[in-house]
């Protein structure tokens, strides 16, 4: 592998890495959004409220498929102009969804939609990554996983809002405009990935890759077993009310967006698997909390999202220090699938082990208990991976790992 960079590619990580964060607060928002705007949609598709998940399943379908695909090719590809073109597709794609009439359109507009989002990430993540040493990376990651949580904060609200006032229509034409203003900021603050000689073939990545690649989709099926029916949970265990809702997700953004800051902090002075241990720790006292009903929903919704980031965080940082620097492309492309993977499994879930409209607290429990045996994974997983040497680069300027 040869690197040609020009001084203009000499990036500031920090920018760089906020230009990322806006890409994936555009990403999760254009997917997130659906599912509460689709209560519209189906007025004026004449489906079922309940056909909102076979649009997020299309969706999630697209986005493990072409993140199958990119694995395959995007470690020799100039992915800066094939980033710019996605966002632009996705922009396109979804302005032709706030004007189309019929549902299996829709649907196709999705599919399409998930294959470029299977994408974004992986080439936006690989071209910030790319040339940055351990410490660096895990402040990348941190800002960039802070995206969720402004998304919670900010995205779904003004979402929302537009779409009660102006119409469904118009929110999808504000996400399609938000692709475009992506456009402009990656092309003004990403760096160029550096020229790759072409390859015969992938580099492989090992038969301990799977440890690494797995992490983050472990972190996250811990919290996505509640996701799905958490409102009708805190309402079950909490009474809360329906106008009570904006504010406690609110604090639960707050609370990963600080979670995130700081478990970067934490990562340079105690390690992954310590602030991990810690986040595992925080998310089994939020779903004892919940299962025996102590606190309010507003405290619970700070732990849950506490505990979640920070688990979030510490996966990502660990997992991007297992391929080298030519290896990253794919590497990143396999573990976005995975994600996807994981998160089509794990909110689809809690529908199948329910199968009731109203949630008891019988089911609470099982399902808690499912939920809080797969957090207990992570640290296992997290131990395994630390068994894995460090990379040469790496060795130097990780602390404890």
């Amino acid at each position: 592998m040869r690197i040609i960079m020009s001084d203009s590619e000499v990036f500031r990580p920090r920018l760089s890495a906020r230009a990322v964060s806006f890409i994936q607060f555009v990403h999760a928002l254009e997917f997130m959004a659906l599912t509460p705007l689709f209560v519209w949609m189906a007025v004026d598709f004449d489906v079922p409220a309940t056909y909102a998940g076979y649009a997020a399943s299309a969706y999630m379908g697209g986005a493990a498929l072409s993140g199958v695909l990119a694995a395959r090719w995007m470690h020799c590809a100039a992915l800066k102009p094939l980033l710019l073109l996605a966002l632009i597709l996705l922009a396109v794609l979804t302005a032709l969804g706030a004007i189309s009439s019929e549902f299996g359109l829709f649907i196709l507009l999705r599919l399409g939609a998930g294959l470029l989002g299977g994408f974004l990430m992986s080439a936006a993540t690989t071209l910030l990554l790319h040339g940055m040493n351990a410490e660096q990376r895990t402040d990348a990651i941190a800002i960039v996983v802070s995206a969720f949580a402004l998304v919670s904060i900010a995205g779904m609200p003004v979402t929302l809002f537009i779409a009660v006032e102006l119409g469904w229509r118009i929110a999808l034409m504000a996400l399609a405009v938000l692709c475009l203003l992506a456009v402009a900021i990656a092309h003004r603050y990403l760096p160029s990935n550096p020229f790759v000689a072409a390859q015969p073939s992938p580099l492989a990545l090992g038969k301990e890759a799977w440890r690494w690649l797995s992490l983050p989709a472990i972190a996250q099926a811990g919290s996505l077993l509640l996701i799905p029916v958490l409102i009708p949970v805190l309402a079950l265990r909490y009474d809360t009310q329906a106008q009570q809702m904006p504010v406690i997700f609110m604090l639960g953004g707050v609370a990963a967006l600080i979670a995130s800051r700081l478990s970067a902090t934490g990562i340079k002075k105690w390690g992954e698997t310590r602030i991990s241990d810690l986040g595992t720790l925080i998310l089994l006292l939020s779903l004892i909390m919940l299962a025996l009903g102590w606190g309010t929903a507003h405290v619970f919704m700070i732990l849950f999202m506490t505990g979640s980031y920070t688990r979030l965080v510490c996966t990502s940082a660990r997992s991007t220090s297992y391929p080298t620097q030519a290896q990253r492309g794919r590497f990143m492309a396999l573990q976005t699938t995975g994600n996807h993977i994981g998160s089509f499994i794990a909110l689809a879930i809690p529908s199948l082990l329910l199968r009731t409209l109203d949630v008891s607290v019988p089911d609470l429990h099982v399902l808690l208990l499912l939920t809080a045996f797969v957090a207990l994974v992570l640290p296992i997983f997290m131990r395994c991976a630390a068994t894995q040497p460090l990379r040469p680069y790496d060795q130097a300027k990780t602390i404890d790992h």
